[in-house]
Formats: C-alpha cells, structure tokens, sequence
C-alpha cells in the first residue's frame, strides 16, 4: 500500500471513530445551525437591556462652548437691569495639575489652580422677548454673570430664548519676530502690534526698549522678551503705556533684533450657542 493509500485509512478511521461517539454530528450541527442563539440551552442565554446614551455631561440644562460646559444657576431682574447668572465647567479633566505662576501686567506674580482656567469667554449675548432683543453679555472674562440693560418694568416671563453670539477661547501663542530701525514696528498678533522705541548704549550692554499696543486689552495677554541667550531677563513697565526694557549682552547688537512674544490671545469660536433657561423659569 502506497502513502496516499494509508493516509486515506487514517482519515477515515478517525471520522468512524467520531461518527460512532456521536461527536462529529454534534460538533457539524453547532457550526452549521442558522439559529447559534436558540441552539444554545435556555440558562446560557442572557439579555442585556439596550440603554439610553446621556445627553449632557454635567447639567441637563447645559450649553456646551468649545471645551467647556456652560450652565445657568440664576436670572434676575431689577428696574431695567437682568441678569443671567452661570457657572462654566471644563470638560477636560485637570485632577493632579499643580498649581500655576505666571507673570502678568507690571510683573505681578499670580498662582492660580489650573481648574480655574478661563476655558471660554461667552463674551456677547442675546435675550430674546417678546418685545424685541437685548444685547449684553459680562464684564469681562472672569465674571460669572451676563447684564442687559432691559425697558423699565421688564419681566422675566418676556423671555423667549437665549443665545450666545460672540464666544471666545485663549489660544497660547509663541511668536519669535524682530524689530530693526528700517522696520520699527511689527504685528505679532490681530490687533497686537509692537514698537521699537529706543536703543542705547550702557557700558558693554545695549538697552533695548520696546512698546507694546493692544487694541483690546480683554483679547490678548502677551508679553514680549528677547529671543536667544544674549539677553537678560525683561523689566516691565508703564508710562502712558506698556513697554519693555531689554537687555542685551552678547557682543554687537544684531540689526534685526530677536525678540519673543508669549502668552495668550483670545480667538473666536465659530457658531451661536443657545442657552437654555429651563431651570431657571
């Protein structure tokens, strides 16, 4: 007997031999069944109820901005003012970030928990009545309440929606840029532009000052210092308006000098956002 013909015996001795256990028909059925789940014995078979997906991740009554939730928790109206109160809660988790020093304006030096993060600034807002629309919004980025100068006598059952119009996130921004006497001033950012003011000789060093105009102060916090390792460290300071003095200390001050800006500007976010009151009413 050749190779072919053993193996040919093997293969049918074991399919006799599973025929006989009745294993191979058992094993056929249950791969072939078109019906896997009835096939299978009553106790083996659990149903998992479909649920409902949550529609909001922190109130029922949220208006999700960007990266944050916005969520109204008061309206007040007196004479001609109303007043929507809120709270504005990140969506990104900030457990276990150490507390955060930044220099601001005048080199003042403050510590803030990362939690506390202006993550939005819902700056421009719309009530909606039925006698026509009032524009307001808050004070500035950290307050926590939107005014509208409103008709004497208003009340708060006039109101028939609230949007937001204008909302606003801090971008960070590194921007290397240099100034020279050919090309004094520069706009490093929208509404951001900086001025070479003066440049004077003291002993080896050059003082290098430096004016810095922002249009609207609420849209952008940035600080500018020199670029490269021939600097000292920049002094702030205030006459008329913000400057820098800089010291350089690296040999001949370059023609194009290299300077840095840091910080934040505030960009808009795209859309209007409804602001539900539901809550509240």
């Amino acid at each position: 007997m050749n190779i072919r013909g053993i193996l040919l015996v093997v293969v049918a001795f074991v399919i006799g031999a599973l025929a006989a256990g009745g294993i191979g028909v058992r094993v056929i059925r249950e791969v072939n069944t078109t019906e896997d789940a009835t096939s299978l014995p009553p106790q083996n078979i659990v149903t998992v109820p479909a649920t409902e997906p949550p529609t909001f991740q922190v109130d029922p009554h949220e208006t999700v901005v960007a990266s944050a939730a916005l969520v109204p928790v008061s309206i007040e109206a007196a004479g001609t003012d109303l007043g929507i109160g809120y709270e504005l809660v990140p969506l990104a988790p900030y457990g276990g970030v150490p507390p955060i020093e930044f220099v601001g304006g005048f080199g003042v030096v403050t510590t803030i928990d990362a939690a506390e993060i202006d993550h939005i600034y819902p700056k421009t807002w719309v009530v909606e009545t039925v006698n026509g629309e009032f524009e307001g919004g808050p004070a500035n980025s950290t307050t926590r309440v939107a005014r509208f100068d409103v008709d004497g006598g208003f009340s708060i059952s006039e109101i028939t929606g609230v949007r937001i119009t204008e909302a606003l996130a801090p971008f960070p921004v590194t921007v290397p840029f240099t100034l020279s006497q050919d090309e004094p001033t520069v706009e490093i950012a929208h509404g951001v532009t900086v001025e070479l003011l003066n440049v004077s000789e003291q002993g080896a060093s050059s003082i290098v000052q430096v004016g810095i105009a922002i249009d609207d102060p609420e849209r952008a916090g940035l600080f500018v210092a020199g670029d490269g390792p021939g600097w000292r460290s920049a002094f702030f300071e205030a006459e008329g308006r913000p400057r820098v003095n800089l010291t350089w200390v690296g040999g001949d001050l370059p023609s194009d000098i290299p300077l840095l800006a840091t910080g934040s500007v505030m960009v808009p976010i795209d859309g209007e956002f409804v602001v539900t009151l539901d809550g509240l009413l």
